[in-house]
């Protein structure tokens, strides 16, 4: 009821200042020029400096059009040196009337939004899945699939995760054997990764050769940017931080148990997604065995012999999954199993992890893990997956391909062109 008052109070008093008017207005076209400066040096990316210039004429004029920096390029497993491009993932929705008509349903489909996932390296856009990172870049239906097709100024954009990749060459082939690369804040000019399935190394701009962290052990599964600083999770769910040492200090227990960890952040809480898999690909005794790397190596050998998706054939297959939230450091921090997301839905990616109100994203169901099977990078970006994923739901513990219904295909399809 106090809710539904200060609204009605809220509208009466608008409408008075309006027939009074004495409304004020400001005219964001005429705004003093050392403000466009202040405003253009805080803006990173092509989508950010295309959305500023397609305001207006005045706002276009005061910028140039984006301009790549040169790629920073690090040394990486399997060759002298990789460039780095950058991969975000937005809930994009119709920008509506900050006015809108009362008489409008809020629960109208327009109000929901849809996920899109671009990737940014040099001077081009790519347009991905935001689960498996298949490159879509297609029209079907009449719908706009392609990043340049897409009218940028009428969507409302907000940021839920940010990823990146490693290439051979500026906007080339990614390089394979890459599981996960982060750019933390507090190291300059340097990324994280885990590659051949558990090492965790350390690249820096101009060096020649990667740092292996901790050489004796190869049994990480993720890396996440927590509270501003790097932390790594190995295969018993034990996190780590990494400080500027390099040295890796533990803050929480380890959990044991499934085949494969995912960090995940949610409302500013630290979570671990822990993943079994099917008993039929996994050797008890040592869960790192992998079939991939057999898979890997044949692919090498055999780029074209087999079709596109020959990586896929040996992937493990997950047939469960558990979530754990990391108590309070200061009592112990230990972990406390999750039964249910709530409204929540957590999306596994492969390159990065993140959670949506499921209520704001259409046709998402919360309490639902949305993943891939596939764990390297450089297999997704070149098509080598499926080009969808899987949902399991924690209530009744199914699991169900995206594409076996067509409720799932909202949350990416159709795109507003």
């Amino acid at each position: 009821m106090l809710r539904k008052t200060t609204h009605q109070s809220q509208q009466k008093k608008k409408h008075k200042a309006d027939m009074d008017g004495s409304s004020i207005r400001v005219d964001w076209t005429n705004l003093p020029p050392q403000l466009y400066q202040l405003i253009a040096q805080s803006l990173k990316t092509h989508i950010e400096v295309l959305r500023f210039r397609s305001v207006c004429s005045s706002w276009r004029s005061s910028i140039p059009p984006f301009c790549a920096s040169i790629s920073p390029n690090f040394p990486f497993p399997h060759g002298p040196t990789g460039f780095l491009s950058q991969i975000t993932v937005y809930l994009t929705r119709p920008d509506r009337d900050p006015d809108p008509n009362p008489s409008s349903s809020s629960s109208s489909p327009s109000s929901k939004g849809w996920l899109l996932k671009l990737e940014e390296c040099a001077d081009k856009i790519r347009l991905l899945n935001p689960i498996t990172n298949w490159r879509v870049s297609s029209v079907k239906d009449d719908v706009a699939r392609n990043p340049t097709d897409l009218n940028l100024v009428d969507l409302n954009m907000v940021e839920l995760g940010k990823a990146y990749a490693l290439r051979y060459t500026k906007g080339s082939g990614s390089i394979f054997g890459i599981n996960k690369v982060i750019v933390a804040p507090n190291f300059k000019d340097s990324i994280f990764m885990i590659y051949n399935e558990g090492k965790l190394g350390f690249a820096q701009i101009g060096n020649e050769k990667l740092t292996l962290i901790n050489d004796q052990i190869s049994d990480y599964d993720d890396l996440i940017v927590y509270k501003g600083q790097p932390c790594v999770v190995n295969k018993w769910g034990q996190i780590f931080r990494i400080n500027l040492s390099l040295e890796l200090v533990p803050f929480s227990p380890p959990i044991g148990f499934g085949c494969r960890k995912n960090l995940i952040e949610c409302c500013g809480e630290l979570y671990v997604v822990d993943r079994y898999l099917d008993a039929n690909q996994q050797d008890q005794t040592s869960p790192r065995i992998c079939v991939r790397n057999a898979s890997f190596n044949f692919f090498l050998r055999h780029p074209l012999r087999r079709g596109r998706r020959i990586y896929e054939a040996d992937q493990p297959k997950a047939i469960d999954f558990k979530v754990y939230k990391l108590g309070d450091e200061e009592l112990g921090g230990r972990w406390v199993e999750v039964k249910s997301l709530g409204g929540q839905a957590f999306f596994l990616s492969i390159d990065c992890c993140f959670s949506v109100l499921a209520a704001e994203l259409e046709g998402c169901e919360g309490n639902c893990i949305y993943f891939t099977d596939s764990n390297d990078i450089g297999f997704a970006l070149r098509g080598l997956i499926r080009s969808d994923g899987s949902v399991f739901c924690l209530e009744d513990r199914r699991i169900n391909w995206l594409s076996s219904s067509p409720v799932y295909s909202q949350m990416f399809w159709p795109l507003p062109a």
